[in-house]
Formats: structure tokens, C-alpha cells, sequence
């Protein structure tokens, strides 16, 4: 837990983590650049761009901006405790008043450089703490060294594969941050002082973790996961850190085909195994999906489909919908990427000359959520219609393009190389990690909600 929810003037730990994956994705060294076209980016401007200037740099966990003033010239930004306690300390001061403003004023004074130009935040940080309430998360990585997009397992040995898990099953509760505010102002019609109360609360649910995780293997063995920290478990974890943790073979027929997490209170929930290769592979993640999202665009999400692709089955095209929906809006219809106004906008998050390119297209389309649905299932079904993967389908969604030394009739696993990079633009996650995440995300999708 990075914070005490419930406790004094401390912030519910949904709110932090939703800031923190915002900022940085989890990486205490996931930098991202602020340049002077007007974007932000993973990596620094001059390698986008030789014309482009850095006006700032949002360094470590919550994203501290060089020209904040808030980093002493003796002080490493990307240390976790400073860069925590820091950030945590300014968003509390500006948690004055109504929360999404007090959430602006945060992303404006600490995480950005003075000047620049954004909206949205606050709605992107509502749909993550949405994301976190609406069900339980799981996330799961393996021991074992990644090549040419799978593991690799000599002789099918067991390897480590480790879970960690949330899920908002504790107290909801409404957290005050401090007394209600209270401003008397004389009204001269009525000719009455009119009192008015503002209260500081943010609503939170405590996350509680699993207490029971399992793996089953292709062959449909069960393997029992063991608690770190429990005595005789030897599941190997950091000091101070606690996971589940089980030794299963990744290849071969007996290898790991999923993993389940159970909760105190009855919720369970499973993940398809492998999920998602990061530069070495070793790590997997998975944001499970928000069925409210789900249940609120299905039928346009089923009408999108239809109008974009008459012949295309339903599932899996209207699972692709989903997950690309929920991955990059988490449901919000007026999200800016990244906060910047002229940008990708929406549910499906389309930019503005993509649109143009696309048969659904008319002024003002990208601004209605279901024309926005039918967007980008256009640039779905075009996408796929080229490559008939859903692998190439995704990065070409997330890149734009095919990446150099690609060539036709490559497998995802000869190709998933070529796109270990992170796109310009303010993203954090690599293409190769983004398709993969997304084949992982349509799953989910396909069983949190059948009718898709």
C-alpha cells in the first residue's frame, strides 16, 4: 500500500495508484518528456524529432516535473520513497476543494511544465479508480527467459510463475480529507447571510488481496500456488513483498494454461496464460475489464460491428471492439489522449487524420461516442482484412504502421521483435507488449460479457 485510506489526511490507495499509473505505468524510472510540439513522450523529444525542445521531464513514479521546483539539485527524483512521500504531500494540499479541480491543479503544478496545455486529467484518473472498483485485478509474471515471442523452457522444467492480485471486496467508504468548509456571504435581495458547506471527500474502497491462486496446465492438471512469507512455502520474493508464487512447466503439453485467484468474499477470477512479453518477456499483466463499460456500449459496440463489417462474425469482432474500447478510454466518451485537446479523442481514442481516412467519417463523428465505436471498427476490420491476425491487428491500431524488416507472411512470433519499441506520443507500453495485451484483453472480454 503506498497510503493508509481511511487514516488522517492520508489518500485512499485507489486514488494513488490510479495517479501512479497515469504518470508512469509502475516504472520508477518511466520518464515521460514534455515537448514543444505540444505532446509528451516516453522517450526524449530530439529522438522524435531533431526540431523538438524538452520544456520538462515528469521523472519516477508520480511523474515530478523537473521545473515543479519541488526536486532539490541533491535530490534523485526516481528515489520510490522520496518521489511518493513528495507527490503525495502536494496532491493532499490540493485536495482543497472539489476533487477533480483539486486533481487539475496536481497535474498542472507537479506533473507538467508551466504553460502546458491539457484536459482530461481528472476524467482519465475517475476511469482508473472505476477500473480498480468495478472488479477484481490480476496480474502474473514467470522466471524464464523470452525469445522470438514465447518462453523458453528447456525439457518442459518447472519454472517460477508468480501472481499478485486486488480486488475491491473490503469497506467503501468516503474519505474526508479535512473539516467541511464553510463561507457565509450576505445576500442583499434576500437580505440574509446564505450559508454554504463544501465537504473535502473522496469516496474509496479498500483493496483486498487473494487468498487462494491456482494455475491449470493444458492438460488440465491443477497446480496449487503457495503464499510467500507462509512458512514452508518457499515461493523466493523481495524483502518486504509478498506474492503467490508455483513452479509449472510454460512449455510442452503439461504447460500453464491459465491462473485463478479467489477472494474472502466469494469472487474469483481468471486469467489465459501467457498474456503479454514486455522487452524480455518475463513479465505479464492484465487489466481485467470493467463490465459496467461493457454492459453500458454493448449495443453499440454490436451495432459498430455490424455497420463496419457485415460478414465478420460478431465474436471475436465485437470482443476486439471491447477491449480496444476498454483499454483505451476505459468507457469515458470525451476522453483526450493524454489530456491534450486535438488529439486522439474518445472511446476508441481516434486521431483526427485517421478519422478522415475512414468510411464512416463526417465532420464531428469522433465527438459522438457511437460513431466513434464505428470509427475505429472500421480501422479494425481494415487492419485485419490485411493481415487476418489479430496480433498485427492491435500494433497496427497502437503504431500506425508495420514496423522495418517486416516481411509478408511472417508469424507474430518471427515479427513481435520489430515492435519492442515505445511509440511517440506519451505512451509507456511497447507495441509488441500492447498487441499482446490486447489478444489477452479480447478474452476477457468475450467472458465478462457472452452477448458480444
Amino acid at each position: 500500500p503506498v497510503s493508509q485510506a481511511g487514516a488522517k489526511d492520508s489518500i485512499p490507495n485507489v486514488l494513488a495508484l490510479a495517479i501512479i499509473q497515469q504518470a508512469s505505468g509502475g516504472q520508477a524510472y518511466g520518464d515521460r518528456y514534455y515537448c514543444s510540439n505540444g505532446q509528451s513522450a516516453g522517450e526524449q523529444c530530439h529522438a522524435v524529432s531533431a526540431n523538438l525542445h524538452t520544456l520538462g521531464i515528469g521523472e519516477g513514479l508520480f511523474g515530478i516535473d523537473t521545473t515543479s521546483g519541488l526536486i532539490p539539485s541533491n535530490q534523485n527524483a526516481h528515489s520510490v520513497t522520496w518521489n511518493v512521500t513528495t507527490a503525495l504531500q502536494a496532491l493532499g494540499r490540493d485536495l482543497s476543494g472539489p476533487w477533480k479541480a483539486g486533481l487539475s491543479a496536481f497535474h498542472r503544478q507537479v506533473q507538467t511544465p508551466p504553460g502546458w496545455s491539457s484536459t482530461g486529467y481528472a476524467d482519465r484518473i475517475e476511469s482508473l479508480i472505476r477500473e480498480y472498483d468495478s472488479g477484481p485485478q490480476l496480474g502474473a509474471w514467470a522466471l524464464a527467459s523470452w525469445k522470438n515471442g514465447q518462453f523458453t523452457d528447456p525439457g518442459h522444467a518447472p519454472e517460477w510463475v508468480f501472481a499478485v492480485g486486488s480486488a475491491p471486496t473490503g469497506f467503501h467508504g468516503s474519505h474526508a480529507w479535512k473539516p467541511a468548509t464553510i463561507t457565509r456571504t450576505w445576500n442583499p435581495k434576500a437580505k440574509k447571510w446564505i450559508t454554504t458547506t463544501i465537504a473535502h471527500n473522496l469516496p474509496y474502497t479498500n483493496l483486498s488481496n487473494p487468498i487462494q491462486v491456482w494455475g491449470i496446465e493444458q492438460s488440465g492438471q491443477r497446480v496449487n500456488f503457495s503464499l510467500s512469507g507462509v512458512t514452508g512455502s518457499q515461493v523466493p520474493v523481495w524483502a518486504g513483498g509478498q506474492v503467490w508464487g508455483g513452479q509449472v512447466p510454460l512449455t510442452g503439453p503439461r504447460a500453464l494454461a491459465s491462473i485463478t485467484a479467489r477472494w474472502a468474499n466469494g469472487v474469483t477470477e481468471t486469467i489465459p496464460w501467457p498474456m503479454t512479453g514486455g522487452s524480455n518477456g518475463t513479465v505479464a499483466w492484465h487489466l481485467l475489464p470493467n463490465p459496467q463499460a461493457l454492459h453500458r456500449w454493448q449495443s453499440d459496440i454490436q451495432t459498430a460491428a455490424q455497420t463496419a463489417n457485415p460478414t465478420m462474425p460478431q465474436s471475436p469482432f465485437g470482443d476486439a471492439i471491447g477491449a480496444v474500447m476498454l483499454h483505451e478510454s476505459g468507457g469515458i466518451p470525451n476522453l483526450w489522449s493524454n489530456g491534450i485537446v486535438g488529439g486522439a479523442y474518445g472511446l476508441m481514442q481516434i486521431e483526427p487524420a485517421t478519422a478522415k481516412g475512414l468510411p464512416g467519417y463526417y465532420p464531428g463523428a469522433r465527438h459522438n461516442p457511437a460513431e466513434n465505436l464505428v470509427l475505429g471498427a472500421e480501422l479494425l476490420s481494415e487492419l485485419y482484412a490485411q493481415t487476418h491476425s489479430w496480433h498485427f491487428t492491435f500494433a497496427e491500431y497502437y503504431y500506425g504502421s508495420l514496423p522495418p524488416g517486416y516481411q509478408p507472411g511472417m508469424s507474430w512470433a518471427q515479427a513481435s521483435s520489430l515492435y519492442d519499441f515505445v511509440p511517440s506520443g506519451g505512451n509507456t507500453e511497447t507495441v509488441a507488449a500492447y498487441a499482446d495485451q490486447m489478444v489477452a484483453e479480447m478474452a476477457s472480454v468475450a467472458y465478462e460479457d457472452p452477448a458480444l
